[in-house]
């Protein structure tokens, strides 16, 4: 019987195409190389080969991303015509319902699959993500804490294991528990991006600014080089160059490091060169034409209605490129979003929708009316999925909103909670700072 890396049984007669699966699941694993290229040869080595056409569907699913839809719906297609065992029954299912934009059923299918199968890296690293992309955070940490029990040191995702297991502590407040587990994890595997990325999660929510820059910088050269998951590191370490109040190397990642092309086409990606150009123009930092040029890659998702998140990341872009009639273009295919079906629809509905028309009356100068609806669903955003320091940006805009209103009780109150979560960021002394003097003839940054 042929077998996995990890030890579950496969319905690939060929040893050469397990074993290539087996580079593939080492790719998904670290987040490094190309894992549908080398599913492809698995595929040219066994084209009945199941589980790789559905990972193969996976992947491509979850880049939320349209453009991929195809591909998708044809490798499920052929890995329906493939002989499957009961396990692989379970990821086909679950690969399903993502395809379908049921993200939660197909999420759960994964975290009961690698319950049942806990040397199932695979089903638990495609419920791991699952569980950051609908924001499921007990999930999040609780499934990989689960996993250990069938893992150990020295064995082959165990750094995987620990790294997942950080991140879903970190986004469930325990820091010291996911600091530790995420060092230990890149001791084990340097190349490990993901376990690189929770501690840097870990520095951002604490606000430790200088640990959070070392930390980045002295792991680097594991997780940097053919990576596909750099540049949302690079992004957190742009993160703290902005607390620092150092816009010049901010801006100087975002152009090397986070969006180095313009014609680069991945969602992902995109999302992140909105969300750091977002947050330098509420700094009132001169970003130049980077709007602009990233505006004009968003313009193919405008009609997508897949993921919310991603929509309204792409407000962002068209408001800050000045686009307001794209922005208007995507509220509408949100609104239309949030009457479909799917999960998306209540993403829409309940978070994703108010914060793209409260982004929209911050830039229109209803600065009120913007702290209004976010305040509204604050609480709630975790709904639409994301991580504590990827929504921050809701709090750094009602913030900014509430002291451009005037309103200087309600921005002493989100500042002031700022302070206590992170008591060594000199940004959220700035922006205390700037809440106290609202109405004493300061203002804050001017956008």
């Amino acid at each position: 019987m042929t077998k996995d890396i990890y030890g579950n049984a496969l319905s690939t007669s060929s040893r050469q195409a397990a074993e290539t699966f087996g580079e593939a699941l080492r790719q998904i694993r670290t987040y490094h190389g190309d894992p549908i290229a080398t599913l492809d040869r698995a595929l040219d080595l066994d084209p009945q080969f199941s589980l790789a056409w559905t990972t193969r569907a996976v992947v491509l699913a979850q880049l939320t991303d349209r453009l991929y839809a195809d591909e998708v719906a044809r490798s499920l297609r052929a890995a329906a015509a493939s002989p499957m065992n009961d396990r692989e029954r379970g990821h086909f299912a679950g690969a399903i319902a993502w395809a379908e934009g049921r993200f939660h059923e197909g999420t759960a299918i994964f975290g009961r699959l690698a319950q049942e199968y806990p040397l199932d890296v695979l089903a638990l690293q495609n419920g791991h993500v699952g569980c950051f992309f609908t924001g499921r955070q007990f999930d999040l940490r609780d499934w990989p804490m689960q996993a250990m029990r069938a893992h150990r040191h020295g064995d082959e995702a165990w750094h995987a294991i620990l790294g997942m297991a950080a991140f879903g502590l970190e986004e469930c407040g325990d820091y010291v528990r996911a600091e530790a587990m995420g060092v230990e994890a890149i001791e084990s595997e340097p190349a490990d991006a993901w376990a690189a990325h929770a501690v840097a999660h870990v520095h951002e929510m604490r606000g430790d600014v200088d640990e959070g820059r070392g930390w980045l910088e002295g792991t680097a050269d594991g997780w940097s080089t053919d990576c596909g998951f750099a540049y949302h590191n690079w992004w957190h370490l742009a993160l703290l160059h902005l607390d620092r109040e150092d816009h010049k190397a901010a801006l100087k990642l975002y152009d090397e490091r986070i969006r180095p092309k313009d014609e680069a086409n991945i969602v992902l990606e995109m999302l992140d060169a909105s969300a750091l150009l977002w947050r330098l123009q509420l700094e009132g930092v001169d970003v130049g034409d980077r709007f602009q040029r990233l505006a004009k890659a968003w313009e193919r998702t405008i009609d997508d209605g897949v993921y919310a998140f991603n929509d309204l990341h792409a407000v962002m872009a068209f408001l800050g490129a000045g686009r307001s009639h794209d922005a208007e273009r995507m509220l509408d295919s949100m609104r239309r979003s949030a009457h479909g079906m799917g999960d998306n629809a209540a993403m829409t509905r309940e978070v994703g929708l108010p914060a793209a028309e409260a982004f929209i009356a911050f830039t229109n100068g209803r600065h009120a009316e913007a702290v209004e609806k976010l305040a509204n669903i604050r609480g709630i955003a975790q709904r639409f999925g994301g991580s504590h320091a990827q929504r921050d940006v809701l709090s750094l805009t009602l913030l900014h909103a509430a002291m451009r209103a005037g309103m200087k009780s309600t921005a002493e109150a989100f500042a002031a909670e700022r302070v206590a979560m992170k008591p060594y960021s000199p940004w959220a002394a700035r922006l205390s700072r700037h809440a106290r003097n609202v109405g004493a003839g300061a203002s804050a940054p001017a956008k």
